[in-house]
């Protein structure tokens, strides 16, 4: 809006409309100001780890609540594209991570990382990743997180929320007892009476074995979502894409 002595100075060249126009301007502001158009603007960022690897990050600016995107594996953070705008357009800051091994993330000081390489400790390493992505974001202005993985990803994202209560909501995309020894059972015997899960995984996907009826008898809070398909992680968006809006919703409650 114009300042009180840019006001005057108007009025006084230009009498005729400058009434109106800072009328228009005053109300454009405000409503701008209520109503503020949507951040669909990705930021390429990056960051290190307590281990010293480099993790490498897409950033959508939103509001204080954050979502943190943890892909699954082979696959890299472009895979949540299609989530983390509708996300983003529903008012959510995104932070999506390549782990360490995948996409951009394979500096480690000087040491190469390549996931197909690694044991099964080296996979489980990957809870660090998490950490500093959550970091991240609260550098950012986040003030409540929820962190959302798909397959090895969705491990993690229980794993961490285990270990954090104030993290109150996870959603878990075709997540599995058992990936390279990240654990699920354990986690969500950890979770506390007011964190909750969004659980959903394909029926005829044979690595998640009927982990989300598993979870969702273990978890209080949780709600479970089983398709008939094959389809695995973010590729249930593909073929249930009501599923992203639903996610959504229920993040927001």
């Amino acid at each position: 809006m114009f300042a009180r002595k840019q006001r005057i100075v108007f009025l006084f060249l230009f009498p005729d409309c400058a009434t109106i126009i800072i009328i228009a301007i005053d109300f454009l502001g405000h409503y701008f100001y209520k109503h503020p158009l949507p951040i669909d603007k990705m930021e390429k960022v990056s960051f290190v780890t307590a281990d010293g690897v480099t993790i490498a990050g897409n950033y959508w600016q939103g509001s204080s609540a954050a979502v943190l995107l943890l892909h699954m594996m082979p696959a890299a953070k472009e895979s949540w594209n299609p989530f983390a705008k509708i996300l983003n357009k529903n008012g959510f800051s995104i932070l999506a991570i390549d782990l360490r091994g995948h996409g951009e993330s394979t500096k480690q000081g000087g040491k190469e990382l390549d996931f197909r390489k690694f044991s099964d400790a080296d996979h489980q390493a990957s809870i660090k990743d998490a950490e500093a992505g959550i970091e991240y974001l609260k550098g950012r202005g986040a003030k409540k997180t929820f962190i959302a993985g798909a397959s090895i990803g969705a491990n993690l994202a229980l794993l961490y929320q285990s270990q954090h209560p104030e993290i109150e909501k996870t959603v878990l995309l075709s997540a599995g007892m058992n990936y390279r020894g990240v654990l699920v059972e354990p986690a969500a015997r950890r979770l506390q009476a007011g964190q909750a899960s969004f659980i959903a995984e394909g029926s005829s996907d044979s690595s998640c074995s009927g982990a989300a009826v598993k979870l969702g008898g273990m978890i209080k809070n949780s709600k479970t979502r089983s398709y008939y398909t094959a389809a695995h992680g973010t590729s249930l968006f593909t073929e249930q894409p009501q599923l992203m809006k639903e996610i959504v919703e229920w993040l927001k409650k």
